[in-house]
């Protein structure tokens, strides 16, 4: 039973920090503040305090200070809900032995509070624990040549992988022979890298020790951010506790020394960095260890971080394996490896399960496996270097799964064959099923845009006829009803005959350019086409410099597309049209026709999708003008450029043309 005094400013609710206690194991008494619990510590009735940090750390560190004075023996833990690592090093340096921090578990809490009760029990052996009693240490004399306790060390360092463990051997064949009453060594913690690698990397842990109270080995950590941890970052020299008087280092260091007992603390490097940190004590019968014994200990200690290095390289790669291979294991993906000599190193469940089956009654794989299909490409990179494209092949008990197969080889440094080559199969069944789909729907909705469209346009043209049809018994007699009837035809199987070869044209192939003609003749004869289906008067302007205007296209093809951009522009002013158009040479002699009209012209977002099908601004048309009139020009080898106006751009419509060359 360990008796437990808490202090805690807020006592109503000491029942937190006593139903984390077993009653069995501890009894408890609360007090307020440091001043009611003063008369119970300086009489040291209590295995160990507790002591609550308030809602503010202004004033613990005193409270700290204060307890320690009253019962400088008894051991002291503090909780705090959250503190900066300042403050906690602080307070450590202070007198605490322990800092609790939020959230606390019931078995870690008791667990220390057990280990701070016992502190001042009476060490146990750890010589004793490790060596029989019927096989008792050897005294043995201190060696005289360096060389016979290096080839003694010699031994333990290849002990084993497990470095704590040949760690604990070295300490132990040291104390043996050099005769030392304690020795703690330190360690960061190894270089793995993996998703559970320690979030805390400065702390530095006692990993191994003789002489030091098992409790003060598991609550003692060494910090690279604070203390002789923080000193042999940046330096590899030998610290002694009699130096500190002659020197600046940091206080923490002093109170490293005096928790732990010992005098000298030496670096654990392997000749770049250092690993961690040795601390010893003076020789059993009291005296102080000699520099020549010390520079001995330092190329020991040497010694052991390279061991140590080493160790961690190999568990590096060992954990680097094996998350390699737990990685491959579970992806969804199948892979393997095959070696030179056509032998399966290593195959994941997936590639077992697209191979065999779902459920295969052996979860291995043997070359025989394979189906030829797969087989004979991997013996073409295997066998004979060849370098494959990723391909597709159908597998499964009915050839209903598509699978993507990459062979990728591993070539070695020599490029000798046969080489080995790791085989991914990825499952395209359901992505080709669904492209399959996609291309299918996509057909359907295009289908039921032009239907729509056509059947929306076909109903525009058909209103005015069939209102004139309804009439034509009761009116026909009338001559207005007559020019109406007459104009409404010509106007509506106009658009239905427009809307008809523009579709024409679309479906139509590449178009091929046999005629010569000159551009200027078919911009006219676009124009007075297109014109003739507006009432209003429209005037159209075409200047040029150029002496040479032919060239070779589809005349008809061509006209047409430009009956569209001249229609396009009509539309824009109904009331006064007028049209510019500007012929001129670029610097590869490519004939460039631009179009101006006196409407508004184009914002940024109708001309980005002016040649798109199907878009229009207007409440009448389909939107395919432009559309159609892209393809005709790209078809005769050139470009169509729509744009705003602005400031270098003064056109609305721009087409280049290539030009004959003579």
């Amino acid at each position: 039973m360990f008796n437990i005094i808490i202090i805690d400013e807020n006592a109503d609710e000491d029942s937190r920090y006593r139903n984390l206690l077993s009653k069995d194991t501890f009894q408890s008494t609360v007090k307020r503040n440091f001043n009611e619990a003063e008369t119970l510590l300086k009489a040291n009735v209590f295995d160990v305090c507790l002591y609550v940090v308030g809602e503010s750390t202004k004033n613990a560190l005193d409270e700290i200070v204060s307890i320690k004075d009253a019962s400088p023996m008894g051991s002291l833990a503090v909780s705090v809900k959250e503190c900066p690592t300042a403050w906690e090093e602080t307070a450590l340096i202070k007198g605490a032995d322990f800092i609790f921090r939020d959230p606390l578990v019931s078995s870690h809490f008791q667990s220390v509070l057990a280990k701070l009760a016992k502190f001042n029990e009476p060490i146990p052996s750890i010589l004793s624990s490790i060596h029989p009693k019927n096989n008792p240490i050897p005294e043995q004399e201190i060696p005289t040549s360096a060389l016979e306790v290096l080839r003694d060390f010699s031994r333990i360092l290849g002990y084993s992988l497990d470095y704590k463990l040949f760690t604990q051997h070295f300490v132990l064949k040291l104390r043996e022979i050099i005769k030392v009453n304690k020795i703690a060594v330190f360690l960061q913690s190894p270089p793995y890298v993996s998703v559970n690698s320690p979030a805390d990397a400065h702390r530095m842990p006692c990993i191994s020790s003789v002489g030091l109270p098992s409790d003060v080995q598991d609550c003692l950590e060494l910090s690279q951010k604070a203390g002789l941890g923080k000193y042999f970052s940046n330096s590899m020299q030998i610290v002694k506790k009699d130096q500190l008087t002659q020197t600046s280092l940091d206080p923490k260091i002093q109170r490293e020394f005096e928790i732990l007992g010992c005098h000298t603390a030496i670096p654990i490097n392997d000749r770049e960095k250092t690993l961690g940190v040795a601390i010893v004590g003076n020789r059993v019968t009291g005296s102080p260890l000699s520099d020549e014994e010390l520079q001995l200990l330092y190329l020991l200690m040497e010694e052991l971080g390279l061991a140590i290095k080493n160790c961690w390289l190999h568990h590096q790669l060992s954990a680097n394996n094996r998350l390699f291979s737990d990685v491959l294991s579970s992806m969804s993906n199948g892979n393997m490896v095959i070696s030179s000599n056509l032998t399966i190193v290593h195959s994941n469940r997936a590639m077992v399960q697209f191979i065999k089956g779902i459920n295969p009654s052996i979860n291995t794989l043997e070359f025989a496996d394979l189906p030829s299909k797969l087989a004979n490409p991997i013996y073409e990179v295997v066998e004979k270097g060849s370098s494959l494209e990723p391909f597709f092949f159908s597998g499964g008990e009915k050839n209903e799964s598509i699978y993507r197969v990459s062979i990728i080889p591993f070539r070695n440094e020599s490029e000798k064959l046969p080489q080995s080559a790791m085989v991914v199969m990825e499952d395209f069944t359901q992505i080709e099923a669904a492209k399959s789909f996609d291309i299918e729907s996509s057909k359907a909705k295009l289908i039921a845009l032009i239907a729509k469209r056509f059947a929306h346009e076909i109903r525009n043209s058909l209103v005015p006829l069939t209102t004139h049809q309804q009439l034509l018994d009761q009116e026909y007699a009338n001559e207005d009803f007559r020019k109406s009837l007459k104009t409404a035809l010509e106007k509506e199987t106009g658009r239905i005959q427009r809307f008809t070869e523009q579709m024409l044209y679309l479906a139509q192939p590449k178009i091929t350019a046999t005629d010569e003609a000159n551009v200027k003749e078919l911009l006219e004869e676009a124009f007075q086409t297109t014109s003739a289906q507006f009432p209003q008067s429209s005037k159209l302007d075409i200047q040029t410099e150029l002496e040479q205007l032919v060239i070779q296209c589809h005349q008809n093809s061509l006209r047409y597309a430009f009956q569209e951009i001249f229609i396009n522009a009509l539309q824009a002013n109904l009331d006064e049209p007028e049209i510019e158009v500007s012929i001129r040479n670029n610097q590869d002699d490519a004939i460039i026709i631009e179009f101006t009209d006196n409407g508004i012209g184009f914002t940024s977002e109708t001309a980005e999708r002016a040649t798109e099908p199907f878009f229009t601004t207007r409440n009448t048309g389909v939107g395919l003008g432009l559309t159609v009139a892209q393809k005709i020009v790209e078809d005769h080898q050139g470009t169509i450029e729509i744009g705003p106006r602005s400031r270098e751009r003064h056109c609305d419509v721009s087409i280049l043309l290539p030009q004959i060359k003579h």
